[in-house]
């Protein structure tokens, strides 16, 4: 999960519904996106068990709860990959000293 947040304060959440208004301006997942997300492969979850059991365990339905549960891992997956990618990036740039006009190389 990418969460913006300043080093000085963490950022306090204004709600869910405001998470998500706020991340289609901000770069990354915030904690509101991951819980409706989570959310909805929930209730997805809960109804492919439902109709596994009310249709005998019909192939179709076994395979399209598969690819849900595919679907959810790669999503889940994709977003630590990219949060530890951020963090990363976030390191090495604070470590590294910025380049001044002083410390630049003047091409020839």
């Amino acid at each position: 999960m990418v969460v913006k947040a300043s080093p000085a304060a963490p950022a306090k959440s204004a709600g869910v519904f405001q998470d998500i208004i706020n991340s289609i301006f901000e770069p990354g997942v915030n904690h509101g996106v991951m819980l409706v997300m989570n959310c909805a492969f929930f209730g997805l979850f809960v109804i492919l068990l439902y109709l596994m059991v009310a249709t005998n365990f019909n192939l179709h339905v076994c395979a399209l709860t598969a690819i849900a549960a595919l679907l959810f891992g790669s999503i889940q997956w994709f977003i630590m990959e990219a949060s530890a990618a951020q963090q990363r990036q976030t390191a090495s740039s604070a470590s590294s000293p910025m380049l001044t006009p002083k410390n630049k190389k003047k091409k020839l």
